[in-house]
């Protein structure tokens, strides 16, 4: 009887602990991203822009082009 309640309480507690570590996975996840696809598009124009050899403000300017509508930009 003593055994049954042990093994009782390991069950219980361990569905109270999965259940905890789901909402935490769940909270974490959009943290640990934190992009949302915003980095790729940041690198890629990056990249494009310095392929034209821009500095300064002629570069930001670029780059905010880039940002803006990154598929039809050349």
């Amino acid at each position: 009887m003593v055994r049954e309640r042990a093994i009782r309480k390991a069950i219980n507690l361990s569905l109270v602990g999965l259940f905890g570590f789901g909402l935490l996975a769940v909270d974490t996840a959009p943290s640990l991203a934190n992009c949302g696809g915003h980095c790729q598009v940041m690198k890629r124009c990056s990249e494009l822009v310095k392929e034209k050899g821009l500095k300064g403000a002629a570069y930001q300017s670029e780059f905010n082009k880039c940002m803006t509508d990154q598929a039809n930009y050349k």
